[in-house]
């Protein structure tokens, strides 16, 4: 950029001829030392970085640095999501009044992709940035508009065993943000001692964390998902009988109240061994008081679980047909995808894909379909049959703004959902630390939580899910610790006592363990409903093969069945705990 500046400055004194071969070797010198720079950048940066099992981790040793969760892009797109719940709330970037006077420089310890000091640097536009993480994986500063990549700059080093690399009173506001994953509890105190010391006299500290949360799913959810149990179809004499493993030597399952049990366990080991309180939520309260004045520490926040969404249509069905070639004596496959038509009724199906009448009539189908018996006039998916699954030229129409008859509104979750739904869009808990808690209204105003749309919850619930997923490789460390020194531990969860399971390595096994969280996470967090909740186009499905879409009737089924079970506290199970606070420096 100077080079170049510097050709414009000196054009007045150069020949037209001089000035193009100096702007082109200018050019061309820039390039290639950002591209060597680019280069350098990349692999200092990867260096940082260990990958296991195609996750990616930070390289340093637990010890030292204890973060568990990966560096992926699932939970690295976390910080977006935590944003866009702050600035809902506040209506600003920060939960502190800086009304007429934003700060001038600020730090953000712990910033990750550096996504919040990107939005503050939009909305306070004279302030300075500094982010400061363990690795760099922050946003590059040269993809950023000028007037705010030059007032940001990302530095990198360990705050839990060295010092700060900045000045005494450095800075006006200090964010910090989502990194009790990473502190020990015996480090909060060095921690805080250190972000008062790089804070001026007057300047502020907030400081925004959730608790290790492991979201549970009801048995009566997960139960009906799972493959039906495997018989013998042979049957042998009573003394050639295979081993019963229902017998009174199995541990008894049922002394877990759901079917994550084991992974929960590892989950909590994870934090518990590298000394990481998982209730920062009543942990930092007491340590915040100490270090700065005129605390504000909110209540703490707990969102429940989400309500279940309608189950979705079945998807179209593949069929196979055989033709004999012409002159020939070969017969040739072909398939065809059969996609049904909307059923004749009363009044027409919605396109909100939501509404009582297409969803009444698609559960007293798939209920009589599945309990026909498994032949081949089972499967009602030819184009006269009565499905309620939508053509994709049903899209297409909605895409391109051509009318269709629409239904008078109706309730948005079918018969077959519970009678019990849940009613709140949180819970505040004040008791953990009532000599300083104060009223949200402080903070922020109350009334933007009652705001938050039941589908939020579900944002909630994937976010602490990817937490989950995103500590899978710590997780597989604590179960080689137990296969090894401690296998009596895993007995009561069944690790080999489980069907489906068994004839796996230990590897293979948590692998599974893990897909079958995911799925279960997946159709209980239902994203595709809440995209069709905001009037985007229902998601197309791949079509299945005719055994495919039995086994998937017989599942439908059994979760319309499940869903009957639901108690009301199933709904109040927390998803999702955090709190506020808020420090002045005196």
């Amino acid at each position: 950029m100077s080079q170049t500046l510097a050709v414009h400055q000196f054009a007045s004194f150069i020949p037209p001829s001089r000035i193009s071969q100096s702007a082109s070797s200018s050019t061309q010198s820039t390039a290639s030392a950002s591209t060597f720079d680019t280069r350098r950048s990349t692999t200092r940066r990867e260096g940082q970085f260990i990958y296991k099992h195609g996750q990616r981790h930070h390289s340093y040793d637990s010890e030292k640095a204890p973060y568990p969760l990966s560096y992926d892009r699932a939970v690295l797109d976390l910080e977006s999501l935590e944003n866009k719940f702050v600035q809902h709330l506040k209506g600003s970037i920060s939960f502190v009044n800086f009304k007429q006077h934003p700060p001038q420089r600020v730090l953000d310890l712990g910033c990750g992709l550096g996504t919040w000091v990107i939005d503050a640097a939009k909305e306070w536009p004279d302030c300075e940035f500094v982010g400061f993480d363990l690795v760099n994986v922050q946003i590059p500063r040269s993809v950023l508009d000028h007037s705010t990549g030059q007032r940001i700059e990302w530095k990198h080093g360990n705050f839990l065993t060295t010092k700060l690399p900045f000045e005494d009173d450095e800075f006006d506001h200090v964010h910090v943000s989502m990194i009790a994953k990473a502190v020990p509890e015996n480090k909060w105190g060095n921690l805080l001692e250190e972000i008062s010391r790089v804070l001026a006299p007057g300047g502020s500290c907030e400081v925004v964390e959730d608790d290790v949360v492991f979201p549970i799913l009801p048995r009566w959810f997960t139960q009906a998902l799972r493959p039906k149990p495997r018989t013998s179809s042979v049957h042998l004499p009573n003394t050639l009988q295979h081993r019963d493993r229902s017998s009174t030597n199995r541990p008894p399952r049922d002394v877990f109240a759901h079917d994550h049990a084991l992974l929960e366990s590892l989950f909590q080991s994870v934090f518990e061994h590298r000394f990481i309180n998982t209730k920062p939520t009543a942990l930092l309260p007491s340590y915040f008081s100490t270090y700065f004045r005129q605390v504000q520490t909110g209540p703490v926040v707990h969102f429940p679980m989400p309500p279940l969404a309608p189950l979705q249509p079945l998807p179209p069905q593949i069929v196979t047909t055989y033709v004999f070639e012409p002159d020939t004596d070969t017969i040739n496959a072909r398939q065809s995808t059969y996609y049904p038509t909307p059923v004749p009724m009363a009044r027409p199906v919605s396109r909100s894909f939501s509404s009582t009448s297409s969803y009444t009539h698609k559960t007293s189908v798939d209920s009589t379909v599945s309990r026909r018996p498994r032949t081949a006039s089972s499967v009602t998916t030819m184009p006269d049959s009565p499905t309620t699954l939508v053509a994709p030229n049903g899209f297409l129409k909605a895409q391109l703004g051509e009318k269709e008859p629409t239904s008078p509104p109706s309730p948005a979750h079918p018969p077959s959902s519970p009678p019990e739904m849940p009613k709140k869009q949180f819970m505040l808990d004040n008791s953990l630390s009532e000599e300083v808690a104060s009223a949200p209204q402080q903070l922020f105003p109350s009334e933007q939580l009652h705001k938050l749309s039941n589908r939020y919850l579900a944002m909630q619930l994937y976010r602490s899910c990817q937490y989950v997923l995103g500590c899978q490789e710590a997780m597989w460390e604590e179960l080689k610790d137990r296969i090894r020194n401690r296998r009596e531990e895993l007995s009561p969860y069944g690790w080999d006592d489980d069907d489906e399971l068994e004839e796996l390595q230990s590897r293979n096994k948590f692998e599974k363990l893990i897909e079958r969280f995911k799925t279960d996470m997946h159709l209980r967090i239902s994203l595709w409903y809440s995209l069709t909740d905001i009037g985007w186009p229902f998601p197309e499905r791949e079509p299945l093969t005719k055994a495919e879409l039995v086994e998937e009737q017989r599942i439908r089924a059994n979760m319309l069945e499940a869903r009957k079970q639901a108690r009301p506290e199933d709904f109040d199970i927390p998803s999702r705990s955090v709190r506020v606070l808020v420090g002045t420096k005196i």
